[in-house]
């Protein structure tokens, strides 16, 4: 008799038709103010100056860990460090997180809920890395490095950087912190469905 996987969300409570999640007790500090100037220079200041900012961000993570090579590849493949820069699979991963912030910042113009729905999703993807050592930490460096390369680019006024880096260090805290809770709640149910998927096998051919 086989044992069929469930939506980790099936097992969060539910109170007044609401899933609750521990995520949901991360709070959202952005001000309006926040939101504004993350708007106005996400795309006509950090990406025009630096298109390639994730992909930049993923070489130097990879540099300061390079077990995250690893769990990108999934051990099938190694691109070797001095071609790793033009690796499909990188800069595709690459694109698909400048695609993750855009649609935040630009299309879901940071409204906490949109933000938080995404995020909470993507936290949960992460579990197919898992067999090959992801890491929540990795997140950390991760962000390290983003927030590095963003403090070295030219804005309108000195100011606006200084603004521009401390809502940018919110938000990508945030959205972290929501991807490494529903990682690890993702697991942890996983963890009881394979428990419950072996007692159900012992019991059978008792």
């Amino acid at each position: 008799m086989g044992c069929t996987l469930a939506c980790p969300t099936a097992f969060n409570k539910v109170k007044n038709g609401l899933q609750l999640t521990r995520s949901n007790g991360v709070t959202f500090d952005l001000t309006q103010y926040d939101k504004e100037i993350l708007m106005q220079h996400w795309v006509h200041t950090v990406l025009a100056q630096e298109p390639d900012l994730f992909l930049k961000t993923m070489l130097a993570s990879i540099k300061d860990s390079p077990k995250l090579l690893d769990v990108i590849s999934c051990k099938l493949y190694d691109p070797g460090l001095e071609n790793i820069a033009e690796w499909p699979k990188l800069r595709k991963m690459a694109r698909g997180n400048c695609a993750f912030f855009t649609r935040q910042i630009v299309t879901n113009r940071l409204e906490e809920a949109l933000v938080r729905q995404d995020s909470e999703k993507l936290g949960a993807i992460h579990i197919q890395y898992a067999p090959y050592g992801f890491k929540p930490t990795f997140l950390d460096i991760w962000q390290s490095n983003m927030i590095a390369i963003i403090e070295q680019l030219q804005f309108p006024k000195a100011l606006d950087r200084l603004l521009f880096v401390k809502a940018f260090r919110m938000l990508s805290s945030f959205l972290c912190t929501l991807m490494v809770m529903e990682y690890e709640d993702s697991m942890q149910t996983l963890r009881f469905k394979e428990r419950e998927c072996r007692t159900e096998i012992f019991t059978i051919s008792m």
